[in-house]
């Protein structure tokens, strides 16, 4: 992955976490074509991502803690992202 396509995924990820209230079909959908595919449990949400040939897993809430948390999780799933493409 390159420097453009990470900040490609990186400002989509902003967007599809912006008003996040809760996961529904449509934002896993929009999660499935960036190339995350998702186990639902019952409090969590797991995501596989992968970068360079590595499985990355993210685990997110279902439901948000606060406003913000949507833009927050969007932030650290693309800090992780990025850590695994730096190294």
């Amino acid at each position: 992955m390159t420097q453009e396509e990470f900040k490609v995924l990186k400002e989509t990820l902003k967007v599809v976490f912006a008003g996040y209230k809760r996961i529904d079909a449509k934002m896993a959908q929009r999660l499935r074509t960036l190339g995350f595919s998702m186990i639902r449990q019952k409090n969590h949400c797991i995501f596989s991502y992968y970068v360079n040939g590595k499985r990355l897993q993210l685990e997110v809430d279902k439901t948000p803690g606060d406003k913000r948390s949507g833009i927050k999780t969007a932030c650290d799933i693309a800090r992780i992202i990025q850590r695994e493409i730096m190294a």
